[in-house]
Order: C-alpha cells, then structure tokens, then sequence
C-alpha cells in the first residue's frame, strides 16, 4: 500500500537521504521505516547510496509509488563504475567513493555535506556528489565541505535520527544544526582538481597527451600520482621527495595524512591536501614532471608495488626511469624492545582517532 504522505526523490538526493526524510515525514525515525518496508533486511549496516539491490525494490515501489528505474538512477553505482571502468562487487570499498566504515548501525565517517546547501533547501537533503572522495568543496558556495559535526565532531550520521528531529541538518548525537556552522574556504589547488575531475566524470572520452582516454584511465592516472605523493611522504629523505620538493611539492606538510588509510577513508582535510599536491602535478605537465624524476635518479620501484600493474597511459613515460629490480618480499621483524618511530606512532594514533569517532565519548 503507497504511503498517504508521498516523498519525492529531490535533485541529486541520495538514496540514504531520501529514506531518512520519508522516515521523517511518516513520523518516524528510519530504523521503523526501513524495517516495516524489508523485516528481514538490516538496510543501515551497509552502504545503501551505493544501489538497492532489484531483488529488494519491488516492497519500495510499492510503498512510496516511485519507480525502479528512479532509485537506480538515484545509486552511486553507474558513475562510480564509470570511473573504474568495471564491475564493483557489492561490498568492499568502492574507489573514489567516501567509504562509511560502518560497524552495525555506527559510522567512522563517510558523508560530507555543504552546510549552506542545507541552509538554504527548503527541506535540507543529501547531495549524491557529496560522497565522492574528490569533493572537498561546495560547487556552488565556494566552501569547504563538513565531514564531522562541528560541535561534539561526531561522523555524521543521519539514519540514526529519530521522529522528534524533524529534518536531517544536524547532529544525530548532540543535535547542534548544520545550518549554523562557520563556514571556511577550500583549498584553491584542490577545487580546481574537483572540477577537473567532475568534467571527466561527464565525458565518454578525455584528451591525454594528444590521444583520447576513457574516464577510467583517467581518475587511474589521477590515483596513481595521489599514491606516488603518499609513497614520498612515508619516506621524506629520498630522491622521489627530493624531485617532488624541486617541483614545489613538500612531503611533509603537516596537513598530509599520516594514518596510511585508503584515500577513501580520509577526513576532508587530508584529502584536500593530497589534492592540492596532485594539483601541482598536473599543473606542471607530465614531461615536466618525469624529466625532474629521471634527473634526481628516481627508480621506478620508488613510484609504485611492482607488484601491481601502473595505469597503461603512464607507460611510456614511465619507461623513462631506470628499474632496480626487487627480490622476494621480506619484512623485516624489529626486536620486541625496539621503540616504534614517531611516524608509526602518528599514524596508529590517528586510526585510533577514526575509530572512536563511531561511538559516543559519554
């Protein structure tokens, strides 16, 4: 039977957005509604922006009186495949898509939203775009996009508001408003790469050096350099941060991550600045960039596993550097008494902030 009260799909809304304010105008939080409309299926241990499976569409049709084809279209899969240029399996993190890290109904992270976007919808919703992992500013206000609550710095976590919330622009645990948060600027270099990658994203084909590429072969160019800038800051003494640092890059800036997570798992302002090295980069031109690499005799062991495959547009400039072959893989086990580095310090500390962030501090 449909619901008395309908809920559209609004522009660009996500899937978890939208179930959240059909909880809320049923009058109820999004645990009832979710569990009236599929009693066998826990929704919010998974990633629902991601697609709802047909096998489970058929109950929603009929409920809200929205179409199959609406949702699909509504789900992250299509473009987030787009940009992989295969099929994804249903779980694991996705490339390119903030992943939640979700543990049950509890969240590390994941979703990010433009607090003046909010302020401004007459019925404050999700944006689908606010969950890939290029965005870290607002497209159309010029800011930089929330990832936590401002107030207590909890993920945000709008499928466990109840009834009583009204609406999704605030805080599931200390209910502070979105709407009122101070608002800052982002990174120039990095909503310039934000753009550049949502043009992409748009097109079925991309200029590179002189040829036409697949988005796909783009964003695995992209996520290469993002990986060659994360393999220089791990080691701030060597020729590849050497030639990054002669290319007006520095490891170690103090903004980039130390936790060793997936680009995915990162919080706004880790991202944003790997963006804006990766900005400096494709600034600078590829030629450009691999002279600097073969003039500070970078290996091309130093660039990537060579246990994985480079991005084949990559190739004949990485054919430039000379190869220092690896044998077997062994690592190596420090004495039980050995202290661990400052760095291996950070970046436990910094996964152990992530994790706390999914459970109340009182």
């Amino acid at each position: 039977m449909t619901w008395a009260l309908s809920v559209p799909l609004l522009p660009e809304e996500s899937l978890s957005s939208w179930l959240v304010r059909a909880a809320l105008r049923q009058g109820c939080d999004p645990l009832s509604l979710t569990g009236a409309i599929w009693p066998t299926w826990r929704i919010w241990t998974r990633d629902i922006d991601r697609e709802i499976p047909l096998a489970r569409m058929r109950p929603l049709v009929n409920a809200s009186g929205i179409s199959s084809a609406k949702f699909q279209k509504a789900g992250m899969r299509d473009d987030c495949e787009k940009v992989v240029g295969y099929s994804l399996p249903e779980t694991r993190t996705w490339p390119w898509l903030l992943a939640l890290g979700s543990r049950n109904r509890t969240r590390h992270g994941g979703q990010q939203v433009c607090t003046l976007c909010l302020a401004e919808d007459s019925t404050p919703y999700l944006r689908r775009h606010w969950r890939f992992a290029w965005h870290t500013g607002c497209r159309f206000h010029g800011v930089q996009l929330v990832d936590e609550c401002p107030a207590c710095k909890a993920p945000i976590e709008p499928h466990r508001l109840t009834a009583e919330d009204q609406h999704l622009a605030q805080c599931s645990r200390c209910h502070n408003d979105f709407r009122k948060a101070v608002c800052t600027s982002p990174l120039p270099e990095a909503f310039s790469v934000q753009v550049m990658a949502d043009r992409v994203l748009e097109q079925d084909k991309v200029t590179f050096r002189q040829a036409s590429i697949a988005p796909a072969d783009w964003f695995s160019m992209v996520a290469f350099f993002i990986g060659v800038i994360r393999r220089a800051s791990r080691r701030p003494v060597s020729p590849l941060a050497d030639a990054l640092l002669s290319l007006g890059i520095s490891v170690t800036d103090c903004r980039m991550p130390v936790s060793g997570l997936a680009f995915e798992l990162l919080a706004v302002s880790e991202r944003s600045a790997l963006l804006v090295a990766l900005e400096r980069l494709l600034s600078m031109g590829l030629e450009e960039t691999f002279s600097v690499l073969v003039a500070c005799n970078v290996k091309t062991s130093a660039l990537h596993d060579p246990r994985r495959s480079p991005p084949v547009v990559l190739l004949p400039l990485l054919s430039r550097l000379s190869h220092h072959p690896h044998g077997p893989h062994r690592r190596r086990v420090p004495p039980a008494c050995r202290p661990m580095s400052e760095r291996a310090v950070r970046a436990s500390w910094a996964r152990l902030k992530r994790r706390m962030k999914a459970e109340p501090t009182s």
